[in-house]
């Protein structure tokens, strides 16, 4: 018997529905510890008046591609400013960070090129590589000694390429990046760094891992994304000239995409100078979540290998997690249920994200409810 299109894809959403995956649009309720807001800069006002500044001078968007008509002198000045800021030769702004690591991964990935892939790398990494291709090598998480396993068996042709993430979304743990970029200089590796969740919190200024750590001159490129900790929106990849121009050249999320918007740019600028002026906020957001974290797992619950602003509670199975949101939601507390496919099966948890915007009495009270409730099971 044949089925229709709509029952096909009922067929699907149900199978969803039954597994407790299925996911619907909600917003935000109570105090919001979901989003990646970290250091509170969605709503601060002068990056809002630089934004609509620009709107008002540049347009309300870009007309076109950067290479067919899109490009505009805010774009340059920028890109030119962000690379000083980060002490790179160069800088090459993507209109968000997936488009961003689609387009460097599937750049670099050709049929000769070894992608040495961290297991919990996000999607867009492996998705860029299923646009490339090549030969993939997946080392245990945050294993410099499984990579360097990995490194050895590679065939010695083509580019080897190492991309990780500084921090990780679902773990919020550090990468061992001194090491990563050791066996990338042993092994004559590219190493390609996603600073998506650690730019703005870690590092002198909030410039990253990378610059905490002074691996400025081992990493050959580097992603940061402006719709976490710096409240915008677009990302923004560093590295050489060389590396950037063949980018430009070779990226097809940045080939054929209309540019974002100038008004976006200008704001990416104006974050970052906010960020790097005020200090208080990273020194906040560190704190909070230093105190949660220690809250909480002396209370026994599991937060994993979390080091930094994002902390999970790691609950097992989807319906532990969905129903320990429920209660949480309850008392005024809106966090994140991430279940498969996002983490594996078994690791459902609850991801509580830390931001400067938080005040030191909501993290507090979130934490002995969570508490609370994780003790009543």
């Amino acid at each position: 018997m044949q089925h229709s299109l709509e029952e096909i894809i009922e067929g699907k959403l149900a199978e969803k529905q039954k597994q407790g995956l299925l996911r619907s649009l909600s917003q935000p309720q109570g105090i919001d510890f979901s989003n990646n807001d970290y250091l509170g800069l969605a709503n601060h006002f002068e990056i809002a008046k630089a934004a609509a500044d620009a709107y008002v001078k540049y347009g309300a968007g870009s007309k076109g591609s950067r290479l067919l008509g899109g490009n505009n002198q805010i774009f340059e000045e920028t890109e030119k400013w962000l690379a000083k800021w980060k002490g790179t030769e160069a800088a090459l702004i993507f209109n968000c960070g997936y488009s961003a690591n689609l387009g460097v991964i599937s750049a670099l990935c050709d049929s000769e090129t070894h992608l040495f892939f961290d297991k919990l790398n996000h999607a867009s990494i492996i998705d860029g590589y299923a646009m490339g291709g090549g030969k993939l090598h997946r080392f245990t998480h945050n294993s410099p000694a499984d990579l360097e396993k990995a490194l050895q068996k590679a065939d010695t042709d083509g580019l080897k390429l190492i991309a990780v993430e500084a921090v990780y979304s679902m773990d919020g743990d550090i990468a061992p990046l001194k090491e990563y970029a050791d066996l990338a200089e042993k092994y004559g590796a590219m190493l390609y760094v996603d600073e998506a969740h650690s730019d703005g919190v870690l590092g002198p200024g909030g410039k990253g891992l990378i610059a905490e750590l002074g691996l400025e001159k081992k990493v050959h490129l580097s992603l940061t994304t402006f719709g976490k900790a710096y409240g915008t929106m677009g990302a923004c990849v560093f590295g050489s000239k060389l590396l950037i121009d063949y980018l430009i050249n070779s990226a097809r999320s940045f080939i054929y995409s209309t540019a974002i918007s100038p008004g976006a740019v200008v704001a990416m600028q104006k974050a970052v100078e906010v960020s790097t002026r005020d200090n208080f906020r990273r020194d906040s957001v560190l704190k909070m979540s230093a105190d949660f974290r220690r809250k909480i797992t002396e209370a026994g619950i599991d937060c994993m290998q979390s080091e930094t602003q994002i902390v999970p509670v790691l609950l097992g199975t989807v319906e532990r997690a969905q129903k320990c949101k429920e209660f949480l939601l309850e008392k005024g507390f809106c966090t994140a249920c991430i279940r498969p496919p996002t983490v594996p099966k078994g690791m459902a948890r609850l991801r509580i994200n830390i931001s400067a915007g938080h005040k030191e009495k909501d993290v507090s009270n979130l934490a002995e409810a969570l508490i609370f409730y994780i003790h009543s099971l």
